[in-house]
């Protein structure tokens, strides 16, 4: 083999892996954060981060910089369909990004459409955490059926029989008829013992959609309905594969605002405690003799205080496990 013609396939060689690099390079990505504070002025000054991607190895590319004074960052790298993830912060101010959609679509340039889109988000002030009462409920499961079971959201546990609790804030009634996973029933309800106890539907706040502190800051004064709250399941073979809910266990922007422990004198409110509910409460029929229910809940125990901003390095709950710990202020 001549020198020449070694030299022809080094080159043709070369060119090869030239081709396949250009083959499979990442398109390129440029987006533009526009960070806002909750009266929607600019937010200068805020830390954010792109996650973009290396254009040949697909391996993690952060862009890191500061809004300026209208807010605004801009960064630009290699990126595949799933888009540009990013991360906001500010001292403060609660963590939050911006709502970077996926991609789609690629111009002739080999650049992801829409080239330079803005994309606004809002970052909310820390106001006044407070230690409250908080924990997850995963495999909660009711002591007997055709009974009112109430649970104590301070203690953390049933009431007696049951556990160590002392007062009925929620008090749970199951009835089941299950025969088998494809033809069964079962219902649960949830009560309150004080006349004004009760339960209000809430969402995320207008700004919370992209922070990690999402409710309103206070619970509503009133409103509360008295009304029990029922959850349903069942399963006929008659009616298809999935079971019957009346929850929604995806819907993590809904929740409750709950009253308990209110007393009333002369048409006035003169001691009650304030807590939400995130997420909906799910209830589970199966590996379970009575029923599993599960909901996450946050309890303020000063009577009046509807102060729903939590510290989460201070619950007031202790001994729980990592699942039974919330992390969302």
């Amino acid at each position: 083999m001549t020198m020449k013609t070694k030299s022809l396939i080094c080159l043709g060689a070369l060119l090869g892996v030239a081709a396949v690099k250009t083959q499979f390079e990442l398109p390129l990505a440029k987006v533009t954060v526009r960070v806002l504070d909750e009266a929607q002025r600019p937010l200068p000054g805020a830390q954010v981060s792109l996650g973009f991607k290396n254009r040949l190895t697909s391996d993690d590319v952060f862009v890191r910089g500061q809004t300026d004074a209208d807010g605004r960052f801009t960064g630009e790298g290699g990126a595949g369909p799933t888009g540009v993830s990013n991360e906001i912060t500010h001292e403060g101010y609660y963590q939050g990004w911006a709502p970077i959609p996926k991609f789609y679509e690629i111009d002739p340039l080999n650049h992801w459409k829409p080239w330079d889109q803005t994309y606004t988000t809002t970052l909310r002030r820390i106001g006044k955490p407070v230690p409250l009462l908080a924990k997850t409920l995963r495999k909660l499961e009711i002591p007997a059926l055709g009974q009112s079971c109430g649970y104590d959201l301070e203690a953390g546990d049933w009431v007696a029989p049951w556990g160590k609790g002392k007062t009925s804030d929620f008090v749970f009634k199951a009835t089941r008829d299950y025969r088998d996973w494809f033809n069964f029933a079962v219902e649960v309800e949830l009560e309150f013992t004080q006349p004004k106890d009760g339960l209000l539907s809430m969402t995320w706040a207008e700004h919370g959609k992209h922070s990690s502190f999402r409710w309103e800051r206070s619970a509503p004064e009133t409103g509360y309905a008295r009304p029990h709250l029922i959850r349903f399941i069942n399963r006929d073979p008659r009616s298809g594969e999935h079971p019957t809910l009346t929850f929604d266990s995806s819907a993590k922007d809904k929740g409750y605002f709950f009253r308990v422990r209110t007393v009333e004198k002369n048409g006035q409110i003169i001691a009650a405690n304030y807590g939400k509910i995130v997420g909906d409460i799910g209830i589970e029929a199966r590996d379970t003799k009575t029923c599993i229910i599960y909901f996450t809940y946050y309890l303020n125990p000063t009577s009046l205080d509807r102060n729903m901003e939590w510290d989460p390095t201070r619950n007031l709950l202790s001994g729980l496990s990592w699942e039974e710990n919330p992390r969302e202020p």
